[in-house]
Order: C-alpha cells, then sequence, then structure tokens
C-alpha cells in the first residue's frame, strides 16, 4: 500500500472506512453533526485520485458556501491532491463553478454576444418594484428580492410564480400577483441594456441548458469531468439539482452527503427529497450510515437525540441517531427565568465563570432564533466586560431600522428649545402613556399593531419591537420616571456598546450558526413563540419540523457545555404567559403537582400569586406576593438596596436597572444571604456583580 493511500485511509472508523473505500459509483453518505463528513469525502477523492480511479483534474466536488468549499480545499492539500500531478481537483460552490464554466462555453453558442454578471441586484430590485408601483421601502424591495431568488431556485418563472407561491402558503409582503409582476419587471430589466445582465441564479439555468441543448458542450465537459462529489446534499436546490443532472448525465459516479435532521433552509427552495431519494433514483447505490459523533459529549448528544427523535414524518424514519464518542461530560442546563434580563444576566454571568475559569471566549457561543434578540445578552456582556462579535447580523443599536428609530425618538425630546421640550413632556410619567407615545412615533417605520407579513418586513418589526419592550422596561424601573429618562437610559444604552472583538464571544442566530461548532454554547430564548416562531406555527406543521431540526442544529454546534433557557414574560413584573419551547418536552422534568411545591404554570405576574390581588409597587411586582402575602419579605432591606442601587448607578453613569433588576433585589430581601456563596446563587448576580458589588449588598443585608 502506498504512501498516500495509507494517508486517505489512516485514522477512520469501520463505517468512514466503508464510505472512503466504496466503489466508483452512486454513493450516499448520510452523515450526523460532527460525524466527521468532511473528513470522510476529503479522503474518498483522495482515495480514487491515488489509486488511479480518477485523475484530479476529472473530480468537481461542490458545496454551498465559499468556506466549506474553502475547507474542502484545504483538506485535500493536505491529502496532496489538491495539486496533484495530474491537476488540481476542483472544490467550489455551485455558482462558482457555474461562473466558470459558462464564462468558458459562452462564445462556443453565443459567440460575440456579450453577457456580464448583475453587479447591485438590490438596485435592479429596487427599479423593478417602483416601475410597477409596489411600496419601495426597505423591506419590501430586500422581501421581493428574496422571492425572486426562491422563485428561480426553484425553477419557476414570473409566469409560474404566484400559482406555486399561494400554494405553498410564502409569506409574502405584497399579493403574490404583485410580486410576479416585480417579478417580470426585474427579468425584463435585465436584458434591456445593451449588455445582457445575468444574477448568480442564472448562472446555473443558463450552464444547464448549454449542457442539456448543446451535444458538443456535452460531451466535452463530461469528458473533462468524470467524477462528482456533493457536500450538504440535503440543501439542494431544484435548479441546483437540474445542474447537478445535467453535469452527470447517463452517467452514475456520484458521491453525496448531507443530513436530513439538518434541513433548515426550506424556505429558500431546499429541498431534500434528492436526498431522501437517492437510493430510488440509484437502486444500485451504496449507502453509508455515519452515526459515531466526535464533536460533542455523550451529554450533549442525548439530549439532541431526544429533541429530534420526537419529531414526526419521513424526517423522523430518515433520520440518524447519534452515538456520543466523546468521554463524558456536564449535563446540559435548562433553565427557566422570570424575564429575559435575568435570562440575558444569567447566561452573562455563567458566560463570565466559564471564561474566568479559563476557557477562551472564541470558544463559547450564544445562539437566539431572531436577531431581535441579540440586544440584552450584548447589554449583559457589556456589563460583566465580556466582548462578544456578531455573525450573520450587526449589533442591535448599529442596525439600519433600530438607527432611524433612535432618530425618531431623539425628535421627541430633542426640540429646538429642550428645556420647552422636557416641559411638554413633564406631564408623561406613567410607563404606559411614555409607551404609548414611542410605540406610536415609531409605527412609520412599520411597528404595526399585528405583525406585518414578509421576512424582512417582520426583522424589522421585532426588531422595533424588542426597542419598544427595552424602553418600557426603562420606562417602569428608571429612578427618574419620565419620557426625557426614559429616553436617556435608551441613549446610554446604545453608547455603552464596545467595539466587536474578534476574539470574544460569538453571537449568532441559530441558521448562521450551522456548519460551526463552540466547547460552550447558550441557547437563548427557547420557547414558544420563539422556538417554534410564531409565524411557524401557524404555517402548519412541516414548518414546525423544520424548527424543531433548527434548535437540533443549536444543540449539535456545542462540544461539552451547553445551556438552554427561556423566559416567561419579556420583561420584568411582565404578564408571564410565555412556556418553554414544544421540542422540550422530552428532555424537561415533569411539572410538579398542584400542592407540591411551585406550580406548572406561573401566574399573571399582574396579581399576587398568594390571594390574586392587583400589585403595586416595585417589590410586590418583582415577587408577584401582595404586602399581607409576603410578610417575610424585608421591604425595609429592598427599599435600602433600592436607593444603593439608584446611587451607584448615577455614580458609574448607567440605568439602575443595569446594576440589578427590581427581580434580583426583591430575591436579595427574601432570601438574606449572609455570604458570597448564597448570594452567588441568587439570579441576576454572575461573577462580575458578584465580585463588582457583593460587598456592598452584604453590608446592607447584616444592617438588618
Amino acid at each position: 500500500m502506498s504512501e498516500s493511500r495509507e494517508t486517505a485511509l489512516d485514522g477512520l472508523d469501520p463505517q468512514q472506512r466503508r464510505a472512503v473505500l466504496a466503489p466508483r459509483g452512486p454513493v450516499c453518505i448520510l452523515a450526523g453533526a460532527g460525524t466527521g463528513k468532511t473528513r470522510t469525502i476529503t479522503r474518498r477523492i483522495a482515495h480514487l485520485v491515488t489509486t488511479g480511479h480518477v485523475r484530479g483534474d476529472q473530480v468537481l466536488a461542490v458545496t454551498f458556501t465559499a468556506r466549506a468549499a474553502g475547507e474542502l480545499r484545504m483538506r485535500l492539500a493536505g491529502l496532496g491532491v489538491a495539486d496533484a500531478g495530474t491537476g488540481p481537483v476542483q472544490a467550489r460552490t455551485f455558482h462558482s463553478a457555474a461562473l466558470r464554466n459558462l464564462s468558458f462555453f459562452w462564445p462556443r453558442v453565443y459567440g460575440e454576444e456579450p453577457w456580464q454578471l448583475l453587479d447591485g441586484q438590490f438596485r435592479a430590485v429596487a427599479q423593478s418594484v417602483r416601475r410597477v408601483g409596489l411600496d419601495p421601502s426597505t423591506e419590501n424591495i430586500r422581501d421581493v428580492l428574496t422571492e425572486i431568488g426562491w422563485a428561480k431556485s426553484s425553477l419557476l418563472t414570473p409566469d409560474t410564480y404566484a400559482e406555486q407561491a399561494v400554494k405553498l402558503g410564502r409569506d409574502l409582503p405584497v399579493p403574490a400577483p404583485e410580486v410576479a409582476r416585480a417579478f417580470r419587471a426585474y427579468e425584463d430589466l435585465k436584458v434591456s441594456g445593451p449588455v445582457r445582465m445575468l444574477d448568480f441564479d442564472d448562472l446555473l439555468m443558463h450552464m444547464a441548458e448549454l449542457i442539456e441543448e448543446v451535444p458538443a458542450i456535452a460531451e466535452e465537459f463530461r469528458d473533462r469531468y468524470r467524477c462528482f462529489v456533493v457536500d450538504e446534499f440535503q440543501d439542494a436546490t431544484p435548479a441546483q439539482q437540474r445542474l447537478l443532472m445535467a453535469w452527470v448525465g447517463k452517467r452514475d459516479d456520484l458521491t453525496v452527503v448531507g443530513d436530513v435532521n439538518q434541513t433548515i433552509y426550506s424556505f429558500a427552495g431546499a429541498d431534500p427529497d434528492y436526498l431522501l431519494g437517492f437510493a430510488d433514483r440509484y437502486p444500485d447505490a451504496t449507502v453509508v450510515r455515519l452515526e459515531s459523533d466526535y464533536r460533542s459529549t455523550p451529554q450533549v448528544v442525548d439530549l439532541a437525540n431526544a429533541v429530534i427523535g420526537a419529531g414526526a414524518g419521513r424526517f423522523r424514519t430518515a433520520g440518524l441517531t447519534l452515538r456520543g464518542m466523546r468521554p463524558p461530560g456536564p449535563d446540559p442546563v435548562l433553565t427557566e427565568y422570570p424575564d429575559e434580563d435575568a435570562e440575558a444576566v444569567a447566561v452573562a454571568g455563567a458566560i463570565a465563570d466559564l471564561v474566568h475559569g479559563g476557557l477562551d471566549p472564541s470558544e463559547i457561543a450564544v445562539l437566539y432564533r431572531i436577531n431581535a434578540q441579540s440586544e440584552r445578552i450584548e447589554a449583559a456582556l457589556d456589563e460583566v466586560g465580556i466582548g462578544y462579535r456578531l455573525k450573520g447580523g450587526e449589533g442591535f443599536f448599529d442596525r439600519p431600522v433600530i438607527r432611524r428609530a433612535m432618530s425618531v425618538i431623539d425628535r421627541l425630546v430633542d426640540g429646538s428649545d429642550e428645556e420647552a421640550a422636557g416641559e411638554a413632556y413633564s406631564a408623561l410619567t406613567d410607563p404606559t402613556d411614555i409607551v404609548k407615545v414611542i410605540r406610536e412615533a415609531l409605527a412609520p417605520l412599520g411597528l404595526t399593531a399585528a405583525e406585518p407579513s414578509g421576512t424582512q418586513a417582520r426583522e424589522a418589526w421585532d426588531s422595533l419591537a424588542a426597542l419598544v419592550g427595552l424602553a418600557e422596561e426603562i420606562a417602569t424601573t428608571e429612578t427618574r420616571p419620565g419620557l426625557l429618562a426614559t429616553v436617556a437610559g435608551l441613549r446610554a444604552r446604545a453608547s455603552a456598546r464596545h467595539a466587536p472583538d474578534e476574539r470574544g464571544v460569538t453571537l449568532a442566530s441559530f441558521h448562521a450558526a450551522k456548519g460551526l461548532e463552540w466547547d460552550a454554547v447558550f441557547l437563548l430564548g427557547v420557547h414558544e413563540g420563539s422556538l417554534p416562531i410564531s409565524h411557524a406555527i401557524k404555517s402548519g406543521p412541516d414548518a414546525i419540523e423544520e424548527e424543531r431540526r433548527l434548535l437540533y442544529v443549536g444543540v449539535t454546534r456545542a462540544r461539552e457545555h451547553l445551556s438552554v433557557s427561556w423566559s416567561r414574560s419579556r420583561r420584568a413584573g411582565g404578564r408571564a404567559t410565555r412556556r418553554p419551547s414544544r421540542f422540550l418536552d422530552p428532555v424537561r422534568p415533569a411539572p410538579t403537582p398542584a400542592g407540591s411545591g411551585r406550580a406548572s404554570e406561573a401566574p399573571d405576574k399582574g396579581r399576587c400569586r398568594g390571594c390574586g390581588e392587583r400589585l403595586t409597587g416595585p417589590m410586590h411586582r418583582a415577587l408577584g406576593l401582595c404586602p399581607e402575602c409576603s410578610v417575610e419579605i424585608d421591604t425595609g432591606l429592598f427599599e435600602r438596596l433600592r436607593d444603593w442601587r439608584k446611587e451607584t448607578a448615577e455614580r458609574i453613569g448607567k440605568p439602575a436597572y443595569t446594576v440589578f433588576t427590581n427581580d434580583t433585589l426583591a430575591q436579595v430581601a427574601r432570601e438574606r444571604p449572609t455570604d458570597s456563596r448564597s448570594l452567588g446563587k441568587i439570579g441576576g448576580i454572575g461573577a462580575h456583580k458578584l465580585s463588582e458589588y457583593g460587598d456592598d449588598v452584604l453590608r446592607l443585608v447584616r444592617q438588618g
């Protein structure tokens, strides 16, 4: 056996080895999270090349992102086949491969007729939207652009789009026929100039057509490339599958790898049926299942299996069951918090503990369903002095819609005569009135009474709603009530943001985290309406099951430490109506029976959970108990803590709630901790705040 072949087979488990040694022909590798799929397919390519089954320059490996293609090239280089003497193996994205091929073959068919890759697709769609009289808002243009991309990925034309969009229940910003009109205007615009313009989706279609319709090009291409490998095959769209079948032709020298449990891009046109039906298309295919997970501890793997195993339909039948191969680690932590701030503060405290214990911040991630959920964890990490970087999105206060919203809010109080502005709003001291004024001011930016249709419009709405929720919290907890103080609190929260730290904790959505991994992962906001997200619940079972797979992807990003959390209400003192995600039912402890302790459903925090009376005062709202039912609470201590918090906040120049929330102070007044250990067990007091404020709090407790 040659040295290079030993390198290709070295260190493989039996399933990986079977996949690598499978003969030329159709091979389907079903590879679960952390099972070494990239290692396996690159070793297979190296084995085929070094044993003479195929020349390196006859292999075309394709995947879906430039990062993944780069990883393939790096691994192949390490195996000596990226620059083999027979020519390098090509590892590219579908679009990159189509662009390279189309540039080469175009003159053979079209002669001197020029074409150019469209630079600025957003501008072209914006022009088309205006041409057909649709709302030209940024969010609307982006939604139409998304629909055009989905339509072309699904092999739909302007004439066939509307019927399919309605049939599939697409989340549209405007009626489907209106989107179709903009789609038609966009296609006309691309060919109206002296040079034909092609967008990235056109590359796939035109290259497939050249091979399908010009036999000489098909023969030349298939003579050049004889072996094809497709990574992440569960994400293939109809347009990509059409191009792949054009490449392969009547041959079957095709290896695909994928995991139906990680199908999370159906909204963008991904069709897992190509992976699920591979063995039907190729009855003689070798099918290998990789289920040994080398990434995560058995505890993390068990939770992932429980989440995905409770699913329904064909995905459950075809899915993989992982086996954790690493040594045992800590049990995943599932935690419920009273509100989002308490959740964020506790997560930031846990992260600080890991960092202080020696874990590199770059090996920690916080994941959430939508980008609008990042604001509170950004603030909490700032408070404990932990740097962070956002992947696939911008910081909350850096987002265009939030910058516009802050400008609108600033104008509420920043008139030409600031004193006069203050007088005009001096009567606004009730948090309800303050929130109403802010909400009305933001309505023109998209903060409608009901959640809108359209992905981009809804994302903007979520961000604006989060900003209003933050304003409500500040208005409720600020020691100086009023609109001016609330706006000042928002400004302080925005200005407190630190510059991104490339070596810091990663903040990302579940979608943006796919393909990545960290030693410690915190999954934030895993409650009904967030995961599954509300519009998926409205869409039906298939959309809900995709949300389940999204949680599975999040869980399997963790190597060792995994924390899953949710909150019962958006803000402290709010109605505790949320319940944890249904996807956690298989792994959560059964609710405590009534009368035996904590109730399975939390009461309305606007009323006393003891007698049902309406609550007044910050301490009693935080505790959920009226004065008669909270006689064991030291109200004097609570007020002393509030006074200390006010003085501390003024000294450091930050809003009072960033020191401690009312909920945390109420817990201190109830528990009366006597040492740092017991104080640190109270929700909202992480290692950083314990170090910063612990002595002061304990001193106040001891004063009696």
